[in-house]
């Protein structure tokens, strides 16, 4: 499937408002899960959200997770030059510090460094908050040098930053374990997303204070493009590979995350499982862990992604693609976790027909 660019995301925000965000299949899911929540056998186990939190202080120093400031996405290595990486790593470091300037390698790299959209989905804190435009007239960049505009004090800047990335290590510390392979960091922070987020169906992108991705992870409340970027923010900082995809159809525009697991692709949809959605207290698997037909057949067409990372000056056409053709985690409608034997790598759920396992 190939690829055609966002022209703003603000715009394609728009349309998925006009078309009524993300409710279509999601409100034929949650009526079905309605009708067997009764059989919820969530007794049967911890579900994984109470299991890590039981987790006592390990006796012995263990390795924590930490704030990585320089995520990285492999998959759009043929489409974003190294430079461009390293520059935005520089961007980083420098606001971190509240310095006023940064080493850039080019005039492009400086723009897609800056680019609100790269911020929102990359450094969330600092979307809105500084700019690659002149606001006093100097040169945004020149002589492999780009200026940072600070759109408040930098000290303010500053301890944004800072309070956010402790919020970040908090959820990842929290939630996952030092020892989780990518499998269960998926699972786990999905079930984070799924139960501590809700839908905002008053979401106003025009009167927002802040960056919308960062603005859903400080008040866990946002629509499909957020909920979709903030699981791919935390699966970056856990080291999965993960990033926002979407669709721009007349009759479904919604957006989802791709999720890179063992060398192959996923689809993941944090939107349509929230348990305030499904009305049950037990993770919803459906969504979970999708391959192109599933996500297809859900009505959200996955031949022309949108991807608001990509830069969006480049080409239309793109050689990526993002296929989905593993069927390892397909669960069947209506299934829903009950716990995790990490031990024995075995996932157990409930399914209509009775409880069922799969090993991972």
């Amino acid at each position: 499937m190939k690829i055609k660019k966002t022209v703003c995301i603000v715009l394609i925000s728009a349309v998925m408002m006009s078309f009524g965000g993300c409710s279509k299949t999601e409100v034929s899911e949650s009526s079905i899960t309605a009708e067997t929540s009764a059989s919820d056998t969530t007794e049967l186990s911890k579900i994984i959200i109470d299991e890590t939190m039981s987790v006592g202080q390990p006796e012995t120093e263990v390795p924590r997770y930490e704030f990585n400031p320089h995520i990285y996405v492999e998959k759009f290595a043929p489409e974003i030059p190294q430079d461009y990486w390293d520059s935005f790593y520089s961007l980083c470091d420098a606001v971190r510090a509240g310095e006023p300037t940064f080493e850039c390698s080019s005039a492009e790299a400086y723009k897609w460094a800056t680019d609100s959209i790269t911020l929102g989905e990359l450094l969330p804190p600092a979307c809105v908050k500084i700019k690659g435009i002149s606001n006093d007239g100097t040169t945004p960049y020149e002589n492999g040098v780009g200026r940072i505009y600070y759109q408040i004090p930098v000290e303010d800047y500053v301890a944004r930053q800072a309070e956010f990335e402790a919020m970040v290590t908090d959820v990842l510390n929290t939630y996952l374990e030092p020892d989780d392979d990518d499998f269960e960091k998926c699972i786990k922070l999905y079930n984070y997303m799924e139960t501590e987020y809700s839908y905002d169906y008053d979401l106003n992108y025009e009167t927002m204070p802040d960056g919308a991705n960062y603005l859903t992870m400080m008040s866990h409340k946002g629509q499909c493009i957020e909920l979709a970027s903030v699981y791919s923010y935390y699966l970056l900082q856990a080291g999965v590979e993960a990033f926002q995809v979407g669709c721009c159809e007349p009759d479904m525009a919604h957006a989802w995350t791709y999720i890179i697991l063992d060398g192959r692709g996923y689809h993941a949809d944090p939107t349509w499982s929230l348990k305030e959605q499904t009305g049950q207290s037990s993770l919803s698997l459906y969504y979970f862990l999708m391959d192109d037909q599933r996500r297809s057949e859900s009505g959200c067409s996955v031949e022309s992604l949108q991807i608001p990372l990509l830069p969006q000056y480049f080409d239309v056409k793109s050689d990526l693609d993002f296929p989905a053709h593993s069927k390892e985690y397909l669960f069947p409608p209506v299934s829903n976790l009950v716990s995790l034997d990490e031990e024995n790598k075995i996932l157990y759920y409930t399914a209509p027909d009775g409880d069922h396992s799969i090993n991972y």
